[in-house]
């Protein structure tokens, strides 16, 4: 079973990876929309739902840890695609993304989001931090990233579905078996 798991991972990896670029190449400035942020965690939770309930179908006894990994491998496979190309997307084939993030990160502040949070200075010191910033990930970014996302939202919502999935009861012995011990 854990062979779908790692297919249903491929196919949302690689699904995230051909739609970010198709969105960039149409308009960067929508990558560093908001819901962007937020669209490869909702179709990797997908994956991982749908790989639950494949292995539900496909065992008669699941156990909380076989849910639990059968859960997880389609995030932990599918996030690290995602993880690699964002890091090609904004070093290397789209540099002007770092930019753009730039550009959107200092628009918050016009706004006047954090006046009634921060002092003058403090406001002052978190724009010039941010102009500064490159927002082009490096390795070491993307890999920290990476190891996060598998605690949250990864382990997390693996947990829940293990939780959902999983075989509540024991698994029955028929007659036969129950001679044999």
């Amino acid at each position: 079973m854990e062979k779908k798991s790692v297919n249903l991972g491929l196919i949302a990896g690689g699904a995230i990876v051909v739609i970010m670029f198709v969105v960039d190449i149409i308009d960067n400035h929508m990558m560093v929309h908001f819901a962007m942020s937020y669209f490869p965690t909702l179709l990797l939770i997908v994956a991982m739902f749908l790989s639950a309930r494949e292995a539900k179908k496909d065992y008669n006894h699941l156990a909380f840890s076989d849910a639990f990994k059968e859960a997880f491998i389609p995030f932990m496979v599918g996030n690290g695609i995602y993880m690699i190309f964002n890091y090609f997307l904004y070093n290397f084939i789209d540099p002007e993304l770092g930019d753009i993030a730039r550009e959107k990160a200092l628009e918050i502040f016009d706004n006047g989001v954090f006046d009634n949070i921060l002092t003058a200075d403090q406001r002052e010191l978190m724009i010039e931090t941010t102009r500064e910033n490159t927002f082009r990930p490096t390795l070491g970014q993307s890999f920290t990233g990476y190891l996060f996302s598998l605690i949250l939202p990864g382990g997390l919502v693996a947990l829940i579905l293990a939780a959902i999935y999983r075989t509540r009861s024991k698994p029955s012995f028929t007659e036969a078996d129950s001679d044999e011990q």
